[in-house]
């Protein structure tokens, strides 16, 4: 069970049924094997049977709350299907998602079939949970989780969990996290759960947008974000790393987000070295090796030297890339949304380091309320001066150039936020609506269908994809893109 061969554990659960049915273990174990597969109501029924004849056991009673709340919200939810995967969401509030969803997930299961060799043989269960108390319910994950450590996915119990983008304010690679955690249950099959938990991130990450890198030649480093470019060369530079043995459990009990983002650019970047030394085929080999022996015994015989050197020659490796620090990166913090009115611009003038560009960005966000464009531009320039690294002001120095027809003075802005934050929804939605003022429709469509994967709840994104698809002549899409906008206007 533990290895999610849930058919061969099914067998061994009848088994056991038939020698002992009254059995509190054997019904506690039925109960499990239900769980992970989707069957809650029966999961909680056969725990509650397991807890009348057995009470104290203080494991049961977690599993059988677990199985009770998961029943409670996933019993809201609406399922959609694919080739390879159920789907199950909160119809309502969350229909956006699905189609993109399951086109995402689809191409996942294409692209790490073809790196890892892997299929699987049975559909895979997805949930996507509304919000935070309900992805607290099946997740056990938390707001501070989220917050801290950027914990929007999880993949266990047979299963993927991740939270609604619009459950957060700004959204967040929703997309790329759905196929993270897929890479996670496809590592959990090949491995037999045995993987350790740099492997499993590491691969995680270093693999999560191959779905949408059409040539998986093209580049494998651009895992490396600014802000993992800047952690690693702090980290290169003090000599101080999060250790791979540090990262167990789980990444989500390291202290802070500077800690937790360092560990998946470790962990991410001993992949690409890997690969460097021993291609696709070794990492095949060595998630099979995981499977049967220790990791350490694993790595050495597909490497061909012990733990300790694979660290050191992997440091080596992180040092021969010349990796600088990024002047303005920084690890971006998650915000959960607290309310639908919840103002987003308070929240980025916080994000804004310096007292003078906090403070200037304030000023020309009143004059821009207020209709004054050229004002606020003005003032948007004077904050940029004080903190001339900020994707914030970048962008909103931007939107107001946009709105006076300055496009080519906007451009430069919007590309420096991209390169500084490129998971920023705001960047792409300017880019968007520059592109589109200025006809350069392939471009508009790419920079918009991108703020898709961060946040697809924007009305202005579908109505900017309606008419830049039609003058591409992608009548399906812009047909597509006129019916959810539609949607999203009548729902308000």
């Amino acid at each position: 069970m533990e290895a999610w061969r849930l058919p061969q554990a099914e067998e061994i659960a009848s088994r056991m049924t038939r020698e002992d049915p009254r059995s509190p273990a054997v019904l506690d174990f039925k109960g499990r094997v239900a769980f992970h597969q989707g069957r809650y109501e029966e999961a909680r029924r056969l725990l509650e049977q397991a807890l009348a004849l057995e009470s104290a056991n203080e494991r049961r009673q977690a599993f059988g709350l677990l199985a009770q709340r998961t029943q409670d919200a996933v019993k809201k939810t609406r399922r959609h299907e694919s080739a390879h995967f159920f789907l199950y969401l909160d119809e309502e509030r969350d229909w956006i998602l699905a189609s993109y969803a399951l086109e995402a997930l689809e191409k996942s299961y294409q692209a790490i079939g073809q790196e890892l060799g892997y299929f699987p043989e049975t559909k895979v269960r997805v949930e996507i949970a509304p919000d935070v108390p309900s992805f607290n319910a099946i997740s056990t994950l938390s707001v501070r989780d989220i917050e801290e450590t950027g914990a929007v996915g999880i993949c266990k119990f047979n299963k993927i969990m991740t939270i609604s983008p619009r459950a957060l304010l700004q959204g967040y690679r929703w997309l790329d996290s759905l196929s993270h955690e897929y890479l996670h249950y496809a590592i959990v099959a090949l491995t037999g759960n045995r993987a350790p938990i740099w492997l499993h991130e590491g691969m995680a990450r270093f693999y999560e947008n191959r779905w949408r890198r059409p040539d998986p030649a093209q580049d494998r480093a651009d895992y490396l974000t600014p802000s993992y470019k800047t952690l690693l060369a702090q980290a290169l530079q003090r000599d101080k790393f999060v250790g791979f043995k540090k990262m167990e459990p789980s990444l989500i009990h390291l202290e802070t987000p500077e800690e937790v983002q360092l560990a998946y650019a470790e962990a991410a970047s001993a992949i690409e070295f890997f690969l460097n030394r021993k291609g696709q085929a070794g990492i095949r080999e060595l998630l099979s090796e995981v499977r049967r022996r220790p990791t350490a015994e694993a790595l050495e015989k597909v490497l061909g030297v012990s733990f300790d050197a694979f660290e050191s020659q992997w440091k080596e490796f992180l040092r021969g890339k010349g990796l600088k620090e990024i002047e303005g990166s920084r690890v971006r913090k998650l915000k959960v949304r607290t309310n639908q009115k919840e103002d987003e611009e308070a929240v980025e003038l916080q994000e804004i380091q310096s007292i003078v560009g906090r403070n200037r960005t304030h000023l020309g966000d009143r004059l821009w309320q207020s209709g004054r464009m050229g004002a606020a531009a003005l003032e948007y320039e004077r904050a940029l001066q004080a903190s001339p690294h900020s994707p914030i002001i970048l962008n909103k120095l931007a939107r107001a150039l946009i709105h006076q027809e300055r496009y080519q003075e906007a451009l430069p802005h919007l590309k420096k936020a991209r390169e500084l934050d490129p998971d920023r929804v705001g960047t792409y939605v300017q880019l968007g609506r520059l592109y589109h003022a200025s006809k350069n429709h392939a471009a508009a469509r790419a920079v918009l269908e991108e703020a898709i994967q961060i946040n697809p709840f924007n009305p202005l994104l579908y109505r900017l994809l309606h008419e830049v698809y039609a003058a591409l002549g992608a009548q399906e899409q812009a047909h597509k893109a006129r019916t959810i906008l539609e949607r999203l206007m009548r729902a308000g």
